[in-house]
């Protein structure tokens, strides 16, 4: 039987107390002073039964790590919540859950009661979805599933002793549990942790001397946008979190001289396709199934995926086999549309998001990806709407001055059939998103029904 998390950690700590898990603007943390600041926190659930569900609601960093590892010490469940999030709904999710308390850090750490009885069993941790409309769904793991997609991960990434990881992505998303959380504490990893805003950022990278960026497409963005240059000592880069543009892929390479690689995954299952070779993204796929893993396409074109990192999915009653198959029995239907070419997985879509106008299957994303190209687009969706000539498209679009709605619609029309084009350009100010960063659609489309087809705002 493997490891658990806390087990991997204590054999880690008798081996090596002085060794680093992270570097932060005021100094190392050793494997001794995360162990210190563990039973620290330990004190705080001294009042908690064991084996019953924690929220986490800290913020990154070394807290974040101790946090974790403190809850798993006691068999407690630890449902991961971005602390970003408005405290009044972290707090009821976390209710409804059935979690008995929740840590939080603002202003000092303490545990808020929530009065939840459920218990833990054989869970480590419980991930939320970012799904794009609706309350996250809640996806428990165990000590085997958390391990065996840390391992994958590092071994198809080939991240090894050397190496310093820059935890980039919130360590409470399901990136940051495979890429960041886990192989700091069960396997040794070091990490590189930025102080708060871009200038912690900047700095952590030039001083933590990171090897290794897990990264999401709108951070590589930022970074091509900027005067900065990566540090010499990094190695690798990857992308997850949204599918990377083929021209976003392009213009890192050639400007900082390494290739972005492709990562493809989910809540639900971990880590699932990597592009070994960092190519796969400038041609539009994301890389190959993981060792250990694997991925197919269903007869309905959904992207299928089995592996032991697959969760179960949970119900404020607890695990509810009744509420739905998927995922169940180590295998999960994905959202995306998909296919293979030359070995590699290629994104088609995703399901539910088509729709039909004048008997053309639209996928927005499609649309909204050659919108993004256009240099003064700062960020794009496109949603269905009807107006008196039927169903068409409208797409609203955040951008720089020079941009208008007529520019929008003849990029488009040199591409995309006549059915593909939006019919409504509508410049706005910023996009609804979630507290995950997903595009909210269904909020997008009541926003747009508010307001004149005429009106945009400055």
């Amino acid at each position: 039987m493997p490891l658990s998390v806390a087990d991997a950690f204590g054999k880690l700590l008798r081996a090596d107390p002085a060794a680093p898990v992270a570097w932060t603007a005021t100094g190392t943390v050793t494997r001794a002073c995360l162990d210190q600041q563990v039973a620290s926190i330990g004190e705080l659930l001294q009042g908690v039964p064991v084996g019953r569900r924690i929220a986490l609601s800290v913020r990154d960093g070394a807290t974040f790590l101790a946090a974790f590892l403190a809850v798993a010490r006691r068999s407690h469940a630890a449902v991961l919540m971005d602390a970003a999030d408005p405290r009044a709904p972290r707090l009821d999710l976390a209710a409804r859950l059935g979690a008995t308390a929740v840590l939080v850090d603002d202003p000092e750490l303490s545990l808020q009661p929530c009065g939840g009885e459920a218990l833990a069993g054989t869970d480590r941790a419980i991930k939320l979805t970012s799904g794009s409309t609706g309350e996250p769904t809640a996806i428990a793991v165990g000590d085997a599933e958390l391990m065996a997609d840390a391992q994958a991960l590092e071994q198809a990434m080939g991240i090894g002793d050397d190496d310093r990881v820059f935890a980039a992505v919130p360590m409470s998303f399901s990136y940051g549990v495979g890429n960041l959380l886990i192989p700091a504490l069960a396997r040794g990893r070091r990490l590189v942790l930025p102080g708060l805003g871009p200038l912690g950022l900047l700095r952590a990278m030039r001083v933590g001397e990171p090897t290794v960026l897990p990264a999401v497409p709108a951070l590589l963005r930022a970074l091509l946008q900027g005067s900065f240059e990566l540090p010499a000592s990094m190695r690798l880069v990857m992308s997850a979190g949204a599918k990377l543009p083929e021209e976003v892929a392009v213009a890192f390479r050639e400007r900082f001289g390494l290739p972005v690689h492709a990562f493809y995954g989910s809540t639900e299952s971990g880590g699932a396709c990597y592009d070994p070779t960092g190519q796969a993204a400038e041609r539009g796929s994301v890389g190959l199934p993981v060792a250990g893993v694997s991925v197919t396409i269903g007869a309905d074109g959904r992207v299928r995926i089995a592996s032991r990192a697959v969760g179960r999915l949970l119900t404020t009653a607890g695990v509810d086999p009744e509420a739905s198959d998927n995922p169940r029995d180590g295998c999960f239907v994905a959202p995306d549309l998909g296919e293979f070419v030359a070995g590699e997985l290629v994104l088609r879509g995703r399901a539910g998001l088509v729709f039909d106008v004048g008997g053309h299957k639209v996928d927005p994303r499609e649309v909204e990806e050659l919108i993004a190209r256009l240099p003064q687009v700062v960020d794009v969706g496109v949603v269905p709407f009807c107006d008196e000539q039927g169903r068409a498209i409208c797409a609203a679009v955040v951008a720089g001055n020079g941009l208008d709605e007529e520019t929008v619609r003849r990029h488009c029309a040199r591409v995309l059939p006549p059915a593909k084009v939006p019919r409504r350009v509508v410049l706005v100010a910023e996009l609804p998103r979630t507290s995950r960063g997903k595009l909210s659609r269904e909020m997008l489309q009541e926003l747009l029904a508010k307001r004149p087809e005429s009106e945009s705002e400055a």
